[in-house]
């Protein structure tokens, strides 16, 4: 006997329609109503969720919270000045329950983070994060968004602080429990990015920072499969998200697919202008692919976001070092080894005036040389991780 064939779940619009089918005979049931209005919006279903959402406020029940869904209308439409009017009017408009108040904040904050604002939205945000009268989902959504407001105006020492007792404590919500993961990488903090990445996966399941922040662990450890399918994953929901890309150019860099590695980091920069990393991954894989004008274009990029990082004055060294420039390079080794005295890639543009290193290959023999045993911050070598490793294998 033949096992019956699995139905599919029923997709939104197919919700959508029963709904609607239901409201022909109860027109005038707000709870029908909003739930066809979300299902609607949710289902990308813009036209069919105004019509919902109209025939909501004409009912003239319930105003503010009509009012509130105006601006998710709006908002999925990307229509954040408009928006961002509607919910300053109901903020303004007088005392309504605590989870509107709290979810009208929150989506204000969100307004400014669509809109770059990210220090400002943090800051409307703050007096929310620890209130006692406030629980479940509005709590849980605005500890993560006020993370993710951090981590974009660059306040990595003052979340992670807010941050690490809560999560002590079990008191941080999975989604923000995975924007902290990725915060604690980009402050150098592996482990601890390693395990609140697992926890927020486990929990939830889809967390895109806990996602591109347990592929760039996998990475580190060299294991590119994992890292692509929880890539793949976060890419799903997310096909532009920066980080995501970013991450991906690495996993090609890896692999030294220097065409994918470079498309995935443009991509990467067109959505994360300002992110170095991504910047420094553009400027290896062209170098890594013999293109030094490229790779020079990238690190001074680098620089110009953040002259304080020595990674980047001793790769834009190892540049003018190839290209016979003794005298910048020297003074970019200077500076790279004054910010960081155990900085390596100035070591390299040394060891290429020094004569050790006349080309890129020879460059990548010495990078073996040097880092074959170094590990990684969660093992494997660093070599490997840079894709500095030549074609005919590991060192002897």
């Amino acid at each position: 006997m033949n096992a019956p064939t699995p139905q599919a779940s029923p997709g939104p619009l197919d919700r959508l329609d029963r709904l609607e089918r239901y409201l022909q005979d109860d027109p005038q049931n707000l709870v029908l109503l909003a739930d066809a209005f979300e299902t609607a919006l949710r289902a990308g279903a813009i036209d069919r969720a105004e019509f919902h959402l109209r025939h909501g406020q004409a009912l003239k029940q319930d105003a503010d919270t009509w009012a509130w869904r105006e601006a998710h209308w709006l908002l999925a439409q990307h229509r954040f000045a408009d928006a961002r009017a509607v919910l300053a009017r109901l903020r303004d408009a007088g005392p309504q329950a605590l989870p509107l108040q709290a979810s009208v904040a929150h989506d204000l904050a969100y307004v400014d983070l669509r809109e770059g604002r990210h220090a400002e939205g943090a800051e409307a945000l703050r007096p929310w994060l620890d209130r006692p009268d406030l629980a479940g989902a509005p709590r849980a959504a605005i500890q993560a968004l006020w993370l993710r407001l951090m981590h974009r105006a660059g306040h990595l020492d003052e979340a992670l602080q807010w941050a690490r007792p809560r999560i002590e404590q079990g008191a941080l919500a999975p989604e923000a429990l995975g924007v902290a993961s990725l915060m604690a990488l980009d402050d150098e903090d592996a482990v601890a990015s390693h395990q609140w990445a697992e926890a927020a996966l486990r929990q939830q399941g889809v967390c895109p920072e806990a996602l591109v922040a347990r592929a760039s662990t996998a990475l580190a450890q060299r294991d590119v499969r994992t890292a692509r399918e929880l890539l793949g994953h976060a890419l799903a929901r997310h096909p532009g998200d920066g980080r995501t890309l970013s991450a991906l150019g690495f996993c090609e860099l890896l692999e030294r697919r220097w065409d994918a590695a470079r498309h995935a980091f443009e991509r990467a920069l067109a959505a994360i202008p300002e992110h170095v990393g991504t910047w420094h991954g553009l400027g290896w894989t062209a170098l890594s692919a013999g293109d030094v004008a490229g790779a020079r274009r990238a690190f001074e990029e680098a620089l110009a976001r953040d002259r304080n990082f020595a990674e980047s004055h001793g790769a834009l060294a190892v540049v003018q070092a190839l290209a016979g420039e003794t005298d910048a390079a020297r003074t970019s080794i200077e500076r790279a080894l004054r910010l960081d005295p155990k900085s390596l890639a100035p070591r390299y543009a040394q060891a290429v005036i020094d004569g050790e290193a006349r080309d890129l290959p020879a460059l990548r023999r010495l990078a073996r040389r040097t880092l074959a045993n170094r590990p990684a911050p969660l093992g494997g070598s660093m070599v490997e991780l840079l894709g500095l490793v030549d074609d005919d294998g590991p060192a002897a």
